[in-house]
């Protein structure tokens, strides 16, 4: 056997392991990439304290102990904006696929009726978005859903008459997530508590609510056979299923600050409803209504001194109002403890 050393040169066939060196590190810069960009990127917070986080923190309306950072920097929720849209046909083409249906019987929406349109917004969807800024009728809305307080909302994205764009602060502000508005002074941008519907800091600013329901898909759809829904964005379905929250729901686990809690012995995650009337909220149980509704679900309620009809289901829970001419009235939907440290006027209406 002969000692000599074999060299490999380029011509030699060196040249595929240099052209593979280069496939490899390209790939990993591919890879890396994204994270390196948002480590670049990265938007204000340090997790730590809330000023880090550069809002217009003057004229707070909150107590300081209940403002708390609750991600790591602002914009960490992949808020939607101008999403695409499902019509009636591309939902039932989605739904084809029995293993992968994008909207099954008992998923819940937040269904929205507004200037001739109807749509709905899945909550599996929005547990990973929190939410979204969209135009329905013609009206630019923004869809919040916050599960650490089980709280739903929905306002008109307007401010001064102007339309802005809604983001994810970071802050948790009494026992729900605040937002703020893309709208920026010297101060820097305001923070808004969808909890009570108004700004928390800077200049006071009123949201104007959008009447909308929590229910299952399949009444909504049987109630509104043309409605359309958001697409999912396709980054993220494999999310949206995965980050389903009910276990919270499950325990006595509180995660952010509130004052005042509930003293009335109520479990605080008791899941209520707050029906706006012209002198507050009446807020009801929904786990007790659903146990007195009749067979067909509905229970026999009085708003503002007119009877109306509160509709309730399990497997989930939800609860919608309506008055004698099947209209939906506004309310919504919260757990019991962040929504009373909002809103401690109010008590739970047993029947």
């Amino acid at each position: 056997m002969s000692d000599q050393k074999i060299r490999l040169t380029f011509r030699g066939g060196g040249w595929v392991l240099a052209v593979l060196a280069i496939v490899l590190l390209a790939m990993i810069a591919w890879a890396i990439a994204p994270a390196v960009l948002r480590v670049a990127n990265q938007a204000p917070g340090d997790g730590t304290t809330i000023e880090s986080y550069e809002f217009d923190l003057t004229n707070m309306q909150l107590a300081q102990e209940t403002v708390v950072p609750a991600m790591r920097h602002r914009d960490m929720s992949p808020v939607l904006t101008n999403p695409n849209i499902l019509n009636a046909e591309e939902i039932a083409e989605k739904n084809r696929n029995k293993r992968k249906q994008y909207l099954v019987s008992n998923d819940l929406v937040v269904g929205i009726e507004l200037g001739g349109e109807v749509r709905c917004y899945p909550l599996h969807v929005l547990n990973v978005h929190e939410v979204v800024n969209d135009t329905l009728g013609g009206v630019p809305i923004v869809v919040y859903w916050n599960w650490p307080s089980g709280h739903v909302a929905v306002f008109e994205r307007t401010i001064q008459t102007t339309p802005v764009n809604f983001g994810v602060s970071g802050i948790s502000g009494n026992g729900s997530m605040l937002l703020y508005a893309d709208t920026k002074t010297d101060e820097g941008e305001q923070l808004f508590s969808p909890l009570q519907g108004t700004s928390i800091s800077g200049n006071e600013v009123q949201l104007n609510p959008i009447t909308h329901k929590v229910t299952v898909w399949k009444d909504w759809v049987s109630q509104h056979p043309d409605t359309t829904t958001i697409a999912p964005d396709e980054t993220y379905k494999k999310r949206y299923r995965k980050g389903d929250p009910r276990t919270y729901f499950l325990n006595d686990t509180i995660y952010f600050p509130v004052s005042p809690m509930p003293e009335d012995g109520v479990n605080p995650k008791t899941l209520v409803l707050a029906i706006a009337t012209t002198e507050g909220y009446d807020v009801y149980n929904i786990a007790e209504l659903h146990s007195l509704a009749d067979e067909n679900g509905e229970i026999q309620i009085t708003v503002n001194a007119e009877p109306c009809t509160i509709t309730v289901g399990d497997g989930p829970l939800w609860a919608t109002v309506s008055d004698g001419s099947g209209n939906t009235i506004s309310s919504e939907r919260c757990l019991w403890f962040a929504w009373y440290a909002n809103h401690p006027d109010t008590t739970i209406i047993s029947r």
